[in-house]
């Protein structure tokens, strides 16, 4: 099923016999007769399911899908890897000048239609010419792509179509037109130019950033606002209890803990009809500021926390989320009395100041005393690759956010598109997921692959944990995610991610798996809460 780089076999050109000048699609029936994958980024395509039979006929068989459907056995699928060359090897010397090639596009999913297409040429197998090379980006977001082209007629016996594989690319059809008449048509001609699009090199950091970068040492995600269940959103004085605070198997406050709390909405929120429009990001950030709940519930317990030790005027650091402004909706909604479509880059940026500003605003008129706000961080865990217009929106924000004085960050997860270019975007440092706690098929050198990836590009690293639920008897339900989790903690004292800036993800509902570490009746359970303390105060 998967398939490694598959070469090209080199033949004499053979004439047709009965050359004729009707252009047709040429690559009908016609097998996958090479393919080469290409890493851009360090993880490769991994999954063989993942990845189609490359000896079948599915490209070309003249079956189209009938929707954007993935699913449905029309779409040929290509996982990871960073790019593909596709051969074909035509049954003789044509002319050829066009091409065709249906895409999907999921962004839910991470279905995505190539960022850049190019088709190259050759007679012989050796000499190749790139007749066609262009940015095959789009705004929607659920739709059939097609993406075509036209150039002048040049002879080929080998034609490649060249895509870049950020995630998942499906397929359903190529075709390749010309004629086998190739009378006064010329040959290739080798340009010299790259098969791949050659992207900016990462810039060579090699250590990770200062513990102080963002103000807090140590900042846990808090999720407070979940639209499919919406009383998962609303965290109490009890929930920050044993984060703001460190405390014995009695309760007791023995020491502070977290010093920073990211406030942000559940992932199924940005795909929502709720997350993309006006309405829906008033309600996220209503849901920050209810009254007893989340930021206000976050202040009485540092409050009660700095009092109980002392000192009553213990602040811990506070985030908010920019989210993302997706494209291709007829109605964003009225801002600040205009009507926004996000058509353009203008209004785009109308809606992530629109955004910020309201925040700072509330935050200012609210009664915040034992909490400050830091910064904003940028909500997507990635770059999307068929948006043109995302990088510019991104130094846009981190620029807005650092005039106001606030920090600007990012958490992508492991080698995601654009982690290695996070400092060109504006960002103040960003933080990558190992996420070796989600697949436990993830060997342990994952954790090691982060932290060496992270130190090379001056990055931090992200604490995962999740699912873990205990009964009246002390029995957890998942204890290898413990015992995962303790992993990531001593892999970070070892390589040095501990002596820096940390985010720390316990899962989005309600009663975090950190937080439930103290009180636990299962002796590992608390070993994980104990030593997460210790790691936030590096001293694991």
């Amino acid at each position: 099923m998967y398939y490694t780089n598959k070469p090209i076999t080199k033949c004499e050109p053979v004439y047709c016999d009965t050359p004729s000048k009707e252009k047709v699609n040429l690559l009908r029936s016609l097998p996958i007769h090479a393919i080469e994958e290409k890493e851009f980024f360090t993880n490769p395509g991994e999954r063989a399911e993942r990845n189609y039979d490359t000896d079948c006929t599915l490209l070309t068989d003249g079956e189209y899908s009938p929707d954007r459907h993935y699913p449905n056995p029309q779409w040929f699928h290509i996982h990871g890897g960073g790019g593909r060359v596709i051969t074909f090897k035509l049954p003789y010397l044509c002319a050829v000048e066009g091409f065709c090639m249906n895409t999907c596009r999921d962004d839910v999913v991470a279905v995505r239609s190539p960022r850049y297409t190019k088709i190259r040429v050759s007679a012989d197998g050796e000499t190749f010419e790139t007749v066609y090379e262009a940015d095959t980006r789009t705004h929607r977001d659920l739709r059939i792509i097609p993406i075509k082209g036209e150039f002048a007629p040049v002879q080929a016996l080998y034609v490649q179509v060249v895509i870049d594989v950020v995630h998942h690319v499906y397929i359903d059809e190529l075709e390749i037109y010309g004629c086998t008449d190739v009378t006064e048509v010329p040959l290739p001609v080798a340009d010299g130019k790259p098969v791949f699009n050659e992207f900016p090199g990462p810039m060579e950091v090699n250590a990770f950033p200062p513990d102080d970068v963002m103000g807090s040492k140590n900042i846990l995600l808090t999720y407070n606002y979940r639209p499919v269940d919406e009383d998962q959103g609303f965290r109490t004085p009890e929930d920050y209890f044993p984060l703001v605070a460190y405390l014995d198997k009695e309760g007791k406050i023995k020491d502070t803990f977290m010093d920073g709390f990211l406030f942000l909405p559940d992932v199924s929120f940005d795909f929502s009809p709720r997350g993309q429009h006006a309405e829906g990001w008033q309600d996220y950030m209503d849901s920050v500021f209810v009254p007893g709940k989340n930021l206000d519930a976050l202040n009485a317990t540092a409050k009660k926390v700095g009092t109980a030790l002392g000192n009553p005027d213990h602040t811990v650091g506070v985030y908010f989320t920019i989210l993302y402004t997706f494209t291709g909706y007829d109605d964003f909604g009225t801002v600040n009395g205009e009507h926004l479509v996000f058509d353009n880059p203008e209004s785009r940026k109308k809606a992530i100041r629109w955004m910020i500003d309201s925040m700072i605003e509330r935050y200012k008129a609210g009664n915040y005393g034992n909490t400050e706000l830091r910064g904003f961080y940028w909500f997507e865990e990635a770059l999307n690759p068929t948006d043109r217009y995302e990088e510019e929106l991104i130094r846009f924000a981190c620029e807005y956010v650092q005039s106001k004085g606030y920090k600007c960050f990012w958490i992508p997860y492991f080698c995601a598109l654009g982690y290695e270019h996070w400092q060109r975007y504006g960002f103040d440092i960003a933080c990558m997921q190992p996420n070796y706690m989600f697949d436990l098929s993830i060997p342990k050198s994952r954790l090691y692959d982060t932290a060496k990836e992270a130190k090379r590009m001056g990055m931090c690293v992200e604490l995962e944990v999740w699912q873990i639920r205990e009964d009246p008897d002390g029995n957890i339900d998942h204890p290898e995610h413990i015992r995962r989790f303790i992993e990531y903690l001593e892999v970070g004292a070892e390589t040095g991610y501990m002596n820096t800036s940390k985010m720390y993800y316990h899962g989005s509902r309600f009663k975090g798996c950190i937080s439930n570490g103290w009180k636990s009746k299962n002796p590992l359970y608390r070993e994980m809460y104990d030593k997460t303390y210790l790691f936030a105060k590096k001293k694991l």
